[in-house]
């Protein structure tokens, strides 16, 4: 099994507070940044086109409406994802998966991959991301880390890319999560940072699970989660976050 070198941060949707979230602009903005990765939300469109984007709905981050699942890959072509963010972001769309990802090839930047869907949508989504990143993503790159609330996702990474590794996401740490992580053959937990505490923290860690954390943009906070072994932050400015100090 592949090793994983995680770094201290990650950033959340590209740079999120500097450019329009899962937009290509937003991954090469973050690739001209010093974050060294990236994470995404991949979605299936009506018909079954795996797209970076994380809600369900399109009405907050682009001119559309409706669920992103029910619309067709043509029409979210015709959407700009861009303009809400700022009129100089303005015609950005929503990418498909293979752009991000020739993208971050190119660019060198590390990947942490959501499959963003429910359960009953969650084993096709998974299929789907990692046929595509089997296709694009080099064997001599970093591996990329798989992640999903979904565990019907989290079971099809385990099953059809086990030489990846994956984390299971959450929101509160649940009280099945050392079965549930046990089952799955997960690597590491991502975790709510404002439902976190230092216990928990040593209890994941205990474990020999890696820690992440999400969506951390305050310094003070980052330095006290890391003090608690929380691996890595997921941060929408990691820049403000690589500035702080080690402990």
């Amino acid at each position: 099994m592949s090793s994983l070198v995680l770094p201290r941060v990650i950033g959340h949707r590209g740079v999120a507070a500097m450019a329009p979230e899962n937009t290509l602009a937003g991954f090469a903005l973050a690739a001209r940044s010093a974050v060294g990765w990236i994470e995404l939300d991949v979605q299936l469109t009506a018909d079954g086109v795996p797209v970076v984007f994380h809600d369900d709905r399109l009405e907050r981050t682009t001119d559309g409406q409706g669920r992103l699942v029910e619309t067709s890959y043509v029409d979210l072509l015709r959407l700009d994802a861009g303009r809400w963010f700022g009129e100089s972001f303005a015609g950005q769309r929503i990418p498909s998966l293979a752009e991000v990802l020739t993208l971050l090839v190119e660019t060198g930047l590390g990947l942490c991959l959501e499959v963003k869907a429910d359960e009953q949508r969650g084993a096709q989504t998974a299929v789907e991301a990692i046929a595509c990143l089997r296709h694009i993503w080099p064997a001599t790159a970093s591996p990329p880390l798989l992640s999903s609330f979904a565990r019907s996702a989290v079971a099809v990474m385990a099953d059809q890319a086990p030489d990846w590794q994956r984390g299971l996401l959450v929101e509160e740490l649940p009280d099945d999560w050392h079965d549930v992580t046990r089952r799955l053959g997960c690597h590491s937990l991502h975790v709510d940072q404002c439902l976190l505490n230092e216990q928990q923290a040593a209890a994941v860690k205990g474990e020999g699970l890696a820690l992440l954390a999400y969506t951390v943009n305050d310094r003070e906070r980052a330095e006290t989660l890391w003090g608690w072994g929380v691996d890595a932050l997921f941060s929408d400015c990691p820049e403000n976050l690589l500035g702080a100090p080690s402990l």
